[in-house]
């Protein structure tokens, strides 16, 4: 099944260093080429860190009150029982494709339950030219704020 075609520069693989699970997709060149590899150390000194903003309950709650969004990167089935109001369910694997439908001019906090799985998603939003930020320890740290 092909899922997508990479161009000269796309990167792949991402998703799983930052979320430190394995990768879920297989790539085959179609054509002779040059493949860069990047170890994860690198990748989190030179990638990561300047892309990944986390921030903290009271910071990501300031973000949605001035006109921000929470994005929601659980499956739906996760998603379903303690979504935050008005968030959008746009689970991981699908961040890469909807972020052209994001509105450029807004800020994005993206939650999951640990924070975890969702550190990935902003730094794929941030390479399409959009504002977003991971919410530390996810709805876990949201809950535990509320107490």
């Amino acid at each position: 099944m092909n899922v997508a075609q990479l161009k000269s520069g796309d990167a792949f693989g991402e998703e799983a260093l930052l979320a430190n699970t394995q990768r879920n997709a297989t790539v085959t060149m179609l054509a002779d080429g040059s493949l860069f590899r990047l170890a994860k150390i690198h990748f989190d000194e030179i990638l990561r860190a300047p892309l990944l903003r986390e921030i903290s309950v009271i910071e990501a709650n300031a973000i949605v009150a001035r006109g921000g969004q929470w994005i929601d990167v659980r499956y739906p089935s996760e998603s379903q029982t303690d979504r935050l109001p008005e968030a959008l369910n746009i689970p991981l694997g699908e961040v890469r494709n909807a972020a052209g439908l994001l509105d450029a001019d807004r800020e994005y906090v993206v939650y999951c339950q640990t924070g975890h799985r969702s550190s990935a998603a902003p730094f794929l939003l941030a390479q399409r030219g959009l504002s977003a930020y991971v919410l530390a320890g996810g709805l876990a740290a949201r809950q535990t704020h509320q107490r």
